[in-house]
């Protein structure tokens, strides 16, 4: 997973469009096997690679920071009609941030 980014999603986007893995793989430049790779959650890719596959599936990878996440996920929710459980809020700061060592 790459910043909370479920990769196994780009299957649901794929399937959609009723598109093969090999079309995909074509249209975005890779090989087959990393989509499927990718596609099973099994692939850390480069922001290049998964910006190869939206355009091939015309879609669009956006970032949105952590902060807002969870309204800007309840506005996609409700535009796409799916009722969610409400996000509950953070607590204190160290649900939310990482904070590094030294030794990494």
């Amino acid at each position: 997973m790459v910043f909370g980014l479920d990769l196994r999603t780009f299957r649901i986007f794929r399937e959609a469009i009723h598109m093969t893995q090999a079309k995909l793989a074509d249209l975005a430049g890779v090989t087959q096997s990393k989509v499927s790779t990718i596609e099973s959650g099994k692939a850390n890719p480069e922001v290049a690679t998964l910006n190869a596959l939206c355009a091939a599936l015309d879609a669009e990878l956006i970032l949105v920071p952590r902060r807002i996440g969870g309204d800007v996920r309840r506005m996609v929710d409700r535009h796409l009609n799916r009722h969610v459980a409400t996000v509950t809020p953070v607590m204190s700061v160290r649900d939310e941030v990482f904070i590094p060592d030294g030794d990494e």
